[in-house]
């Protein structure tokens, strides 16, 4: 009986820990893939206007790819942030756990505001320009009328954005803290998440100023993994005989 106890509780232990490695290794891959649609975004974002904004003449011609680019765009974002956010908190278990937990809650309100604000431009641009009720000079003018008021189209995603550089900050402090990644990391982390707002984004220059924050998220989410899976070989081992007796 204490021998069938004991092989019950050896399954269910390398079980949990099979199912650990399997889920963290989704988030590594999660991470990995949308690491390179970030760059894929920066590359292939759609030209804007002569004035430097979304116009007619910009997004009429390619209207679907638009509304299609800008919404997947949101997707990845979201996808990013989260698995992001789940590979430090696995990291940062103890030492620097406050910094990585506050980091977290920062990030999912600030990466709902962005979603929010990059979809909304799909829509309302998609429609404005593709819309069978409005003639060209209609289409035109009514878009000319939105650009014109930035804070409410800019608002949610510029807002998003700041709340998102800010939580990667405190998320970087509790990896410093956490003694779990190497130093530069966080400081990388940091870097790249600040010069996204100095530099364009869009482009082959937009790839090279993306790829500190694409290279460092993917570092994150190895380590994680490594750490997982080295904390259950540490931890783990045959079940005490004498224990499951009792």
């Amino acid at each position: 009986m204490a021998a069938v106890t004991v092989s019950a509780a050896r399954d269910t232990a390398e079980d949990q820990a099979t199912r650990r490695d399997v889920q963290v290794g989704l988030v590594f891959a999660a991470i990995c893939i949308t690491a390179v649609a970030t760059l894929a975004v920066s590359l292939l974002f759609p030209a804007v206007g002569a004035d430097g904004w979304f116009s007619y003449a910009s997004v009429q011609p390619s209207g679907a790819f638009f509304w299609a680019f800008l919404t997947l765009a949101a997707v990845n974002l979201v996808v990013a942030v989260v698995a992001g956010i789940i590979a430090t908190l696995l990291l940062v278990s103890a030492r620097g756990w406050r910094w990585a937990t506050a980091g977290a809650a920062l990030a999912v309100v600030g990466v709902g505001f962005y979603a929010a604000g990059v979809g909304g431009w799909a829509m309302l641009y998609y429609f404005a320009a593709n819309s069978s009720q409005l003639d060209a000079t209609t289409a035109t003018a009514f878009i000319e009328s939105v650009n014109a008021d930035g804070i409410r189209l800019f608002g949610a995603a510029a807002g998003g954005a700041g709340m998102i550089a800010l939580a990667v900050v405190l998320l970087s402090i509790g990896l410093w803290r956490s003694g779990n990644v190497p130093k530069w990391l966080p400081v990388v982390a940091v870097i790249g998440s600040l010069i996204t707002f100095v530099l364009p984004t869009d482009g082959p220059l937009g790839v090279l100023v993306e790829a500190p924050q694409a290279i460092t998220s993917v570092i994150t989410g190895w380590l994680a993994w490594q750490f997982v899976r080295t904390s259950h070989r540490t931890s783990s081992g045959p079940p005490d005989p004498a224990a499951a007796q009792t």
